[in-house]
C-alpha cells in the first residue's frame, strides 16, 4: 500500500460518506481502548489494595524512568507493569516491545540480542518471562462449537544442559526406540474451527484416557469433535456431552469430516521446533503456549499481534511476579519417564 500525506487523506476523508466515517471512529475507539488496556494504563482494581474501580493519579517515576501511579484509596504507588512479566526488569518498554514482536514472529535469540542490544543470556530470560506470562493466560483458554483433537509428538530433549553419563547426538535425531515410546513428550492439542487453539504436555509417550482429561475445563460443553481412532478420547467426549466424528484415516476424509486445521498447526509446530534446534523438554509447556499465540495471530501484522498479546496478558486475573528463581525451578515438565539412564542417547 503506498504511503499518504496528512493532507491526502484529510482530502479523501472529505468525499467519505458518513457512514464511512462513523466505522471509522468506532475502529479508532476500539484501538484507542485496547492499547490503553495493553499498556495497563486502565486500571480495574488497584493492584496493591484490590479495589474495585479505583482513583488513580500520577504519582511520580521511577529512577530508571518508570511511569508511577498512586491509589487514592490506600495510597500506595505502583508501576504499570506491577505484577507482569517486565516488572523486575531494567529493560525499557520498548525493549520488551521489540522482543514480543520478535518472539512471535519466530527470531532466534541471537537476532533479538543484537537488536535489542542485550547480552543472550539477557534476551533468554525475557523471552522466557514472556513464554511464562504466556502460559499463565492460556490456563483460561478454552475452544468451543467444533473442534479437532489429535496429539503431537516431540522426541526428550536435555538443551542446555549437560550430562556426562549421556551420550551426544546431533539435533534432529530420531528416538532409537520404534514407534511412540516413553522417549517422546506427548502434546495433546485442539483447534476450534475458525477460532482459538489449545497445547499443552501433560504426559510422556501414548495418553490414557485419565490424562486426556485434562482438557476438559479447556472445551466447552456440547462441542462437536473430530478425532482420530485413539480410544483414549472417549471418557473426556462422554463427559463433555458432546457428539463425535472418528476420522481413522484419509479415505474417511470429506469436506466436513477431517483433521486439516490440527494437522496444520502440528506442521507449524514441527518447523517452529526445528528452526529452535529443538527446546529442552522440561521448557515445553511455556513454548507450547508460545506456539499457540504464534498460530492463532497467524499473519497478523507484528504491530497489531503486539497489541493482542498485550492485552491478553494484562487479563490474566492476579499478580503473575515472574523472577528468575521463578524461571529456573516453578512449573517445569517433570514427569519421572523424563530422565536419562547412563549409556543413553540424549
Amino acid at each position: 500500500m503506498p504511503q499518504m500525506t496528512a493532507e491526502t487523506l484529510v482530502e479523501r476523508m472529505k468525499r467519505i460518506p458518513e457512514f464511512i466515517l462513523s466505522r471509522i471512529v468506532e475502529i479508532l475507539d476500539s484501538y484507542d481502548k485496547e492499547s490503553t488496556v495493553a499498556e495497563g494504563i486502565l486500571f480495574e482494581r488497584c493492584p496493591k489494595c484490590g479495589v474495585a474501580h479505583p482513583r488513580i493519579i500520577k504519582g511520580g517515576k521511577t529512577s530508571t524512568g518508570k511511569q508511577m501511579f498512586r491509589c487514592m484509596d490506600c495510597q500506595r504507588r505502583f508501576t504499570a507493569d506491577y505484577g507482569t512479566y517486565s516488572f523486575y526488569s531494567h529493560q525499557s518498554p520498548e525493549a520488551w516491545n521489540g522482543l514480543i514482536k520478535m518472539t512471535i514472529t519466530g527470531e532466534t535469540l541471537e537476532t533479538i540480542s543484537n537488536v535489542l542490544g542485550v547480552n543472550i543470556a539477557t534476551a533468554f530470560r525475557m523471552r522466557h518471562k514472556l513464554m511464562c506470562s504466556l502460559e499463565d493466560e492460556e490456563a483460561s483458554a478454552r475452544i468451543s462449537d467444533q473442534a479437532e483433537l489429535d496429539e503431537k509428538y516431540l522426541v526428550k530433549s536435555h538443551k542446555g544442559e549437560r550430562m556426562k553419563h549421556v551420550a551426544g547426538k546431533k539435533r534432529g535425531t530420531p528416538s532409537p526406540k520404534r514407534g511412540i515410546s516413553h522417549d517422546q513428550v506427548c502434546l495433546p492439542s485442539g483447534v476450534q474451527r475458525g477460532g482459538g487453539s489449545y497445547l499443552r504436555s501433560i504426559n510422556m509417550a501414548r495418553p490414557t484416557s485419565e490424562e486426556i482429561m485434562n482438557l476438559h475445563p479447556h472445551i466447552e460443553k456440547k462441542t462437536y469433535i473430530w478425532t482420530d481412532d485413539c480410544p483414549s478420547y472417549n471418557k473426556l467426549i462422554a463427559a463433555l456431552e458432546s457428539d463425535s466424528k472418528v476420522v481413522s484415516n484419509y479415505k474417511d476424509y470429506d469436506r466436513v469430516n477431517h483433521l486439516n486445521n490440527v494437522y496444520s498447526f502440528h506442521s507449524l509446530i514441527e518447523r517452529w521446533y526445528n528452526k529452535m534446534g529443538g527446546v529442552a523438554s522440561k521448557y515445553i509447556n511455556r513454548y507450547a503456549a508460545l506456539f499457540n499465540i504464534r498460530f492463532q495471530v497467524g499473519r497478523m501484522d507484528p504491530s497489531e499481534a503486539l497489541l493482542l498479546v498485550k492485552s491478553r496478558l494484562r487479563g490474566i486475573k492476579g499478580n503473575s511476579f515472574v523472577t528468575i528463581e521463578r524461571l529456573k525451578q516453578e512449573k517445569l515438565f517433570s514427569p519421572p519417564e523424563l530422565r536419562w539412564e547412563a549409556g543413553q542417547t540424549a
